[in-house]
């Protein structure tokens, strides 16, 4: 019998073809899988991190952001939805909260949304106190943040906020992106809240209130606050 008709017949028994291969090579493995699962966040994880590699910053931010209903019946082929959720970069161990809200509006003028805690307004901050300075005038469809005093509406550059891609996707193409600084207090608002609405405009432009109530679909803001 020939070395090739060894290995076969080693395959139809079970064998290792090699001494010590099988052994060695469910070792490895083994090891392998630990080491991603000790990287990688579980299925299920409500919160989640990741690196941005192109600026070496720790991102934390919601599997899933909080999603909010519109409170007005309009047609089908409006969206009748928005977003929210935090995020934390951490960079070199400087760390920065900011709130994220996605909106559906698509055309008109755009207007700073208005986030309800409990029913109350939630307080925000800019990205700057500079007016102008985290960049050119926005419009819909873009990632936006006030600016300045005046509370300038421009789009933001994300290398500002150490980040070379946005933290959250875009649900739909045409949804505004909104970028703001988050206050630990606000934070905690939002951990704590049994309703949360926004007061945003609609894919139409027209004034729109959307809403989320109920602790079980808040419950990532508060794993968030506890991470």
């Amino acid at each position: 019998m020939n070395n090739l008709d060894g290995a076969s017949n080693g395959r139809k028994l079970g064998y290792p073809v090699f001494p010590g291969t099988s052994a060695a090579g469910a070792l490895a493995c083994g090891l392998a899988a630990a080491l991603l699962g000790a990287c990688a966040t579980a299925p299920g994880e409500p919160v989640s991190e990741k690196l941005d590699p192109d600026t070496a910053t720790t991102v934390t931010i919601l599997s899933h952001p909080i999603e909010l209903l519109s409170q007005t019946n309009r047609s089908k082929q409006t969206d009748p939805f928005a977003y929210i959720a935090p995020f934390e970069t951490n960079r070199m161990g400087a760390r920065d909260l900011f709130l994220w809200i996605s909106t559906p509006q698509a055309q008109g003028q755009l207007t700073q949304p208005q986030v309800l805690c409990n029913g109350q307004p939630l307080s925000l901050q800019p990205l700057s106190q500079e007016s102008g300075a985290a960049g050119a005038q926005a419009g819909p469809g873009d990632n936006v943040a006030p600016a300045g005093p005046s509370g300038e509406l421009v789009k933001v550059d994300l290398s500002r906020l150490n980040l070379s891609r946005a933290p959250y996707e875009a649900p739909v193409p045409w949804s505004t992106q909104w970028y703001f600084r988050l206050p630990a207090d606000s934070l905690k608002c939002l951990a704590d809240a049994e309703g949360i609405s926004l007061e945003a405009r609609a894919a139409d432009g027209g004034a729109e209130q959307f809403t989320t109530t109920g602790r079980k679909n808040l419950a990532s803001l508060d794993a968030f606050t506890h991470r």
